[in-house]
């Protein structure tokens, strides 16, 4: 049995989870182009019915134990933000002690409400947004202890998920390409071994899509959606882009992380800034398939952004010098 204090930092971890997302729910509905019980009859439209994780784990109870669809989707929000607070805190520990970890991680959460819960333009909930982050924080997580092999199984996990999962092995290129020899935290591979186990990662993401697109290849729609009715999304991107205001509303979209890169980007060890190239490659891409002025499709990016703010605010508030 777990201590009392262990008991109740887990309780207050799942209240806060729950919390959030009875908040998600209650202040975000679904989409009629993909509805929630098309999801789970796997019938959705594409590219939202080719990301079946969710509705995959969710199909027994639904279906089988007549659970209701937002009793499910609630359910499974709240283990992905936990498992969000948890993979985030993994992440850092190489980096700051084990009790800043567990703080940062919480952070983490109590930042999403800016960019996932005020009423933006598009507030839609789809159930695989925070899996997305999750699986992003947790692929990196297992890349800096150098589990490749549990890597590539949380990237095959994530591809079913949602496309976004080719961002680990990109990450991995990131953080390996050029080791620093005097970062203990970031194990050192020759460019020869690291090349392979990258591929393995793409190989991962790349089967579970081809599977997905495979079986569900009968589903309506495009797997890419480049085009807003007959405009490429690109252009209508680039037309939002134009008012001034909206550049004051992108770091909101992002948690305001952002403007803490830019005030602590010296005490960011130099593999983990890469990250942020990494982040930044990835919105460049959301301007080609998704709606720039919906702030939920920046999840993954603001993980990869927050995991290495978090290392540098903790090096700050303790004092430490910054890495070389």
């Amino acid at each position: 049995m777990l201590p009392a204090p262990r008991q109740r930092h887990w309780l207050a971890l799942l209240l806060l989870c729950a919390g959030f997302a009875a908040l998600r729910l209650a202040m975000n509905h679904e989409f009629e182009g993909a509805a929630w019980d098309e999801l789970l009859a796997f019938t959705a439209a594409k590219p939202f019915g080719l990301r079946v994780l969710m509705p995959l784990l969710a199909w027994p109870l639904h279906t089988l134990l007549r659970m209701p669809t937002t009793w499910v989707f609630g359910l499974f929000e709240t283990l992905a933000t936990m498992a969000l607070v948890l993979a985030t805190a993994a992440a850092l520990r190489p980096h700051v002690p084990p009790r800043w970890a567990s703080a940062l991680g919480v952070l983490l959460v109590l930042l999403l409400p800016i960019p996932l819960l005020l009423q933006h333009r598009w507030p839609i909930f789809y159930p695989y947004d925070t899996p997305a982050m999750a699986f992003t924080a947790g692929g990196v997580a297992l890349l800096l202890r150098g589990r490749w092999r549990l890597a590539a199984a949380l990237a095959f996990l994530a591809a079913l998920n949602r496309e976004s999962a080719i961002l680990l092995p990109v990450a991995a290129l990131a953080l390996f390409i050029r080791p620093v020899p005097s970062d203990m935290s970031i194990p050192t591979l020759p460019l020869r071994q690291v090349l392979p186990r990258v591929l393995g990662l793409f190989a991962a993401v790349a089967l579970a899509r081809v599977l997905v697109a495979v079986i569900l290849r009968d589903n309506p729609g495009a797997p890419l959606q480049f085009l807003v009715d007959d405009t490429p999304r690109l252009l209508k991107n680039l037309a939002w882009l134009e008012e001034p205001d909206h550049w004051l509303y992108l770091p909101a979209y992002f948690g305001f992380v952002p403007l803490a890169w830019l005030v602590l980007h010296a005490s960011i060890p130099a593999p983990l800034r890469r990250l942020g190239w990494v982040a930044l490659a990835y919105v460049g891409a959301l301007m080609w398939v998704a709606n720039i002025d919906e702030p939920r499709v920046y999840g993954e990016a603001i993980v990869l952004l927050y995991l290495p703010v978090a290392v540098a605010l903790a090096r700050w508030l303790r004092s430490e010098p910054a890495p070389v």
